[in-house]
């Protein structure tokens, strides 16, 4: 009866979507997926339904199981090593691409069924630029007296700027 109880409570469908933006080259995102009933001899697996094939990353109790990865993550995703005992099944993937931007689905399957825990939007920006606009010497002496001015004058007064 307790192997049926807990079959029946896997089934169970507790699904929850999530959106990231992230910026194209950044060293690393985490797409979060994290269940606290974790079953015995679960296989969970990273997939993207618009690649073929569809893999991103799998893991089972033997290990990371990468030969049926799509060719486009390869040595650039990985989870825990102890996702599988923790339940924290997320997953990280290094330098992301604007092609990388998807949704993401968490499965984990146990006993022959599958549960989809969680499914990531994933959006990936090209690359931040920061604009500085050229100062010369004069406007520089003169941005310099302005920021020292503003702190001389918030200390004495106890006045807060925040620009």
């Amino acid at each position: 009866i307790f192997s049926l109880l807990f079959l029946l409570c896997f089934l169970t469908v507790s699904q929850h979507a999530s959106g990231l933006e992230v910026f194209e080259g950044v060293e690393s995102v985490l797409l979060p997926c994290r269940d606290s009933s974790v079953p015995q001899s679960p296989t969970l697996v990273w997939s993207r339904y618009d690649l073929n094939p569809p893999i991103i990353h799998q893991r089972s109790r033997a290990g990371d199981k990468l030969s049926d990865q799509h060719k486009r993550y390869r040595s650039r995703t990985s989870v825990k090593t102890n996702a599988l005992q923790t339940g924290d099944f997320s997953l990280t993937l290094r330098k992301p691409r604007l092609s990388d931007s998807s949704t993401y689905t968490c499965t984990v399957t146990a006993f022959g069924n599958t549960r989809t825990l969680t499914t990531v939007q994933l959006q990936v920006k090209g690359q931040q630029q920061t604009l500085t606009p050229p100062v010369d010497k004069g406007q520089r002496e003169e941005l310099i007296f302005l920021y020292f001015f503003c702190i001389c004058f918030c200390c004495v007064y106890g006045v807060f700027i925040l620009w």
